[in-house]
């Protein structure tokens, strides 16, 4: 694991300790430190991937600190708010990198073997690309390949977790559409950058049906189920389309949030930038949304609501947060299911119809059922990756 990873795992697991209000040993810490990892340190920090993360959770720590560091308690009637100590994790890891830079040790992590989630792989777990002859292959969020068609020609580069349909070896212009297909597993998120530059971000449990080279002359059209977040290249004269159960959302450029998971009765459409038309594909009905919007089409009827909202709500996800806002509890159990890659089963009647309105950032499941515990008491057991509440 890389080094920095695991630094930020021990704080999860420290903070957890914090949480939980149990004695931290720091003997044992000091048994779990080596001697040989400061070089692989200095260069983690220097990287650029990390420098951005880091410049991230900052900005994310200095917006919140003074909320976060409010105890647990309720809101109003039948809703309650309370914000997980993120401080506390940050400190903690703060403290990490000083000691590795004051000792030149390394960690291994410890782990809860109580309550730690199980990571067992299955075909579920795989990101997995669909050609378009059919043919699947699976997709390491660490690897690297390339993607070939059936004449033989580079169509996509992957580096990690992002796979790349631009500046490839087929130089060719493409005579018809041929489609690939990328399906996200729950407990992952991935992007794809396509053939014209736009950019978009898989969140966890979607999949996305979309052309391999976009035809001159032809709508830049692609087909989501799940939820995803478009930074769209600019085109006047081919309007970009997401087609999210017969329901289109038509941009020419702009940055925007899609919804549209099986089980939601809804289709929700945030946009950040630009403008976007949404409207359903049995009829010509259309609505103009502006930043700040979220539009919520209904599936069985049709019709669309708008209101303003606060976007980096519904687009925190990219930045591996979970939000939640006036939310019931079965939806929130859900989007932890995908979030964390674990099956949920809720036996508390009551608990389902609560509302919370919550944010997590770097937490692992097990604290957030733990808060979530201590702001409405109920009990709760984990075996392997299923979850019961009592």
């Amino acid at each position: 694991m890389h080094i920095i990873k695991r630094i930020i795992t021990l704080s999860k697991s420290i903070a957890l300790k914090i949480i939980k209000e149990e004695e931290i040993d720091i003997s044992q810490i000091n048994k779990d430190f080596s001697e040989s990892d400061t070089s692989d340190i200095l260069k983690s920090l220097n990287d650029e991937e990390y420098k951005k993360e880091r410049e991230l959770q900052i900005k994310y720590i200095n917006k919140t600190k003074n909320q976060d560091w409010v105890k647990i308690s309720p809101q109003k009637k039948n809703k309650n708010y309370f914000n997980i100590p993120r401080i506390a994790a940050a400190v903690v890891l703060c403290f990490g990198l000083a000691y590795y830079f004051s000792t030149n040790k390394q960690t291994s992590l410890p782990i809860n073997q109580e309550t730690t989630i199980s990571k067992t792989s299955t075909n579920q777990d795989n990101i997995v690309l669909e050609l378009e002859n059919g043919k699947k292959e699976i997709i390491t969020a660490d690897g690297t390949r390339k993607i070939i068609d059936d004449q033989g020609n580079v169509v996509g580069v992957q580096k990690g977790t992002n796979l790349n349909y631009t500046n490839t070896s087929s130089e060719k212009k493409s005579e018809k559409l041929v489609y690939n297909k990328l399906t996200i597993p729950y407990g992952k998120v991935f992007q794809i950058t396509l053939s014209d530059n736009t950019i978009v971000h898989l969140n966890s449990g979607s999949s996305i049906k979309y052309p391999v080279k976009f035809i001159e002359g032809s709508n830049r059209t692609v087909f989501l189920e799940g939820e995803a977040f478009f930074e769209v290249t600019k085109n006047e004269k081919h309007p970009f389309i997401v087609n999210a159960d017969n329901m289109n959302v038509e941009v020419l450029g702009t940055k925007f949030n899609v919804s549209s998971y099986p089980e939601d009765a809804t289709v929700n459409t945030v946009l950040v930038e630009g403008a976007v038309t949404i409207g359903s594909t049995k009829n010509n009905s259309k609505t103009l949304l502006k930043p700040g919007n979220k539009a919520d089409w209904q599936k069985q009827k049709g019709n669309v609501i708008v209101n303003n909202v606060d976007t980096s709500i519904y687009t925190a996800w990219i930045d591996g947060k979970i939000v939640f806002e006036h939310m019931k509890f079965e939806k929130i159990l859900k989007k932890l299911e995908r979030h964390y890659n674990v099956s949920i089963i809720n036996n508390n009647s009551t608990l389902a119809n609560e509302i919370f309105t919550a944010s997590f950032d770097i937490e692992p499941i097990e604290q957030v059922l733990l808060s979530f515990s201590k702001n409405y008491h109920f009990t709760y057991s984990i075996n392997q990756n299923q979850i019961n509440i009592n």
